[in-house]
């Protein structure tokens, strides 16, 4: 990178020094599970988190190559709406499909409208179930910490034009409203060692014993007895 340019940041700076936001963990998740549909591998190949040579983005990509279609891009967009700290995150995930363009023309509206069927089944079913959060110490590997609702309204733009390698392809679009409820997401701070107060620094790492004593209710003439406790507390 030229330095004239200025400091090259990658998200990579971000997560090492600090805490992001819930919406972080959102796109490469739904990425995971829609790939993990045995019909999207064999539509768009296999999805491999953080590899470029594929036929998946987790950003608005365009430079796409007319081999390489179908091609699918999803990212975060529009504006996220922050009710308050303990209400909800409301907010869009954007999915972009880029289609060959040797569709017959019979196809151009049979093939998106058959996707978008996929995808209303796709939303109803157990891979975005898994993704809901709906108790914050019940743990998977597809939940998304304070994930309330992902997919209840999706608006469709089934029929639009993009360009690749300046030839005119058939694209489709859909946003899905996602909701986060803040209140889990900040519980859910404590499975990273942090805590709502300071979430920039892992303060409960180290954190390996809790003591205390319990003290009885001291009447007339009776003798205070201390009895000691331990409490292991151990971090995975």
């Amino acid at each position: 990178m030229n330095p004239a340019f200025g400091q090259q940041i990658k998200q990579a700076d971000i997560d090492e020094n600090f805490l992001s936001g819930p919406g972080e963990y959102l796109v490469n998740k739904f990425m995971t599970q829609l790939a993990s549909v045995p019909g999207m591998a064999k539509i768009f190949g296999p999805y491999v988190v953080g590899k470029d040579q594929q036929r998946w983005a987790d950003y608005q990509r365009y430079d796409w190559s007319i081999r390489q279609l179908p091609a699918i891009n999803v990212f975060e967009s529009q504006v996220e709406d922050k009710v308050s700290d303990n209400a909800w995150l409301n907010g869009t995930v954007t999915l972009q499909v880029f289609w060959p363009p040797s569709f017959r023309r019979s196809d151009l509206t049979r093939v998106p409208a058959a996707f978008k069927g996929v995808l209303e089944n796709f939303f109803a079913s157990k891979y975005v179930t898994e993704m809901l959060d709906e108790l914050y110490y019940i743990q998977r590997p597809a939940k998304v910490y304070g994930l309330n609702e992902f997919g209840k309204v999706l608006n469709w733009t089934p029929n639009t034009e993009g360009i690749v390698e300046s030839e005119l392809v058939p694209v489709t679009i859909v946003d899905i409203k996602y909701r986060i409820d803040l209140r889990s997401w900040y519980r859910a701070l404590e499975f990273m060692n942090r805590t709502q107060d300071d979430p920039f620094e892992t303060s409960l790492a180290d954190l390996t014993t809790l003591l205390g004593q319990y003290e009885g209710v001291l009447a007339n003439g009776s003798v205070q007895v201390v009895v000691p406790d331990e409490i292991t507390v151990t971090n995975p």
